[in-house]
């Protein structure tokens, strides 16, 4: 049999001719090895130092402090806090009130500390001390390892899942505190401490070029940067005891209405801004890591 006859010469490219299938044939198995070269390679980039991150073959993490049963978070402002809610609430509803209804009371503060707890001991026990010993490299290094990547993810992770709860705890907290403390003592320290001054006593109603003067005299032009002005000099001491004593609690009230400010702004941003932003954190971390691990090239 001579075999020179039998002999085909393959080319380098494929050519979708009859002896190779039809052109939706050839189509076909292009897409195919398309899909399998691109799965290959995503299994190639997910599989890449994998021996780095085996879990161990006995979980020590889980011993000791690490152990949930035996885990007992130091929190000692959350238990400051605690004990004035409990004095407060027995106060309020007297004594006999308080044996009566002191398991629901208890139940609930208790929940509210541990609420507080989550947050005191996450950045005092977890975050501090470890940002104490490695410093703060680990947030956007230059080039991500494993030690890295693994840090900056579980932190911003737990920090995601800690702060959405806890941060509408504390702003329920400091508008309780607002309106019963920081109200009446913006209100009537206020209303004192312009009395000492010698301003007059004025109430507008309404609100932007709607506003009607109801008590004062018309002409009387009320302005903001004018509420912290005193004159000492004709002051006597009596009315220099009116002045320090109503002028701290009008500075108390308006700390407390700042802070509360501030809590209603920090809580907006977590809840609808901080789990977008950890989420492209851990993405640009994660591309660093993995698909750009050369990346800047010094």
């Amino acid at each position: 049999v001579d075999l020179k006859d039998e002999v085909v010469e393959t080319p380098l490219s494929i050519a979708p001719t009859a002896k190779h299938g039809t052109n939706e044939e050839f189509e076909a198995a292009k897409l195919a090895s398309l899909g399998a070269a691109s799965f290959l390679t995503a299994m190639t980039v997910f599989s890449e130092n994998a021996d780095a991150i085996q879990m161990p073959k006995e979980l020590t993490l889980s011993s000791g402090s690490f152990d949930p049963n035996s885990f007992v978070p130091v929190c000692s402002a959350s238990d400051g806090l605690y004990r004035f809610f409990q004095a407060s609430a027995k106060s309020i509803v007297g004594a006999d009130n308080f044996q009566e209804y002191g398991p629901l009371i208890a139940s609930g503060l208790l929940r509210v500390r541990l609420e507080l707890c989550v947050v005191e001991s996450f950045f005092n026990e977890a975050v501090g001390p470890f940002i104490r010993q490695n410093g703060l490299s680990w947030v956007l290094p230059l080039h991500e390892t494993v030690e890295t990547f693994l840090a900056g993810t579980v932190f911003a992770i737990a920090t995601t899942f800690i702060l959405v709860g806890s941060t509408k705890i504390l702003t329920v907290i400091f508008t309780f505190a607002d309106f019963l403390i920081g109200g009446p003592l913006r209100l009537f320290g206020g209303f004192a401490f312009d009395r000492a001054r010698g301003r007059p006593v004025t109430l507008d109603l309404g609100f932007g070029p709607f506003k009607t003067r109801v008590v004062g005299p018309k002409d009387y032009d009320v302005e903001k940067s004018d509420d912290w002005n005193v004159d000492l000099s004709s002051a006597g001491p009596a009315d220099l005891a009116i002045i320090v004593v109503s002028g701290g609690a009008k500075a108390v009230g308006s700390g407390i209405k700042l802070l509360r400010d501030l809590l209603d702004a920090i809580d907006l941003f977590v809840g609808k801004s901080l789990v977008l932003w950890m989420t492209a954190y851990v993405g640009i971390k994660f591309l660093h890591f993995k698909v750009f691990p050369d990346f800047p090239p010094f």
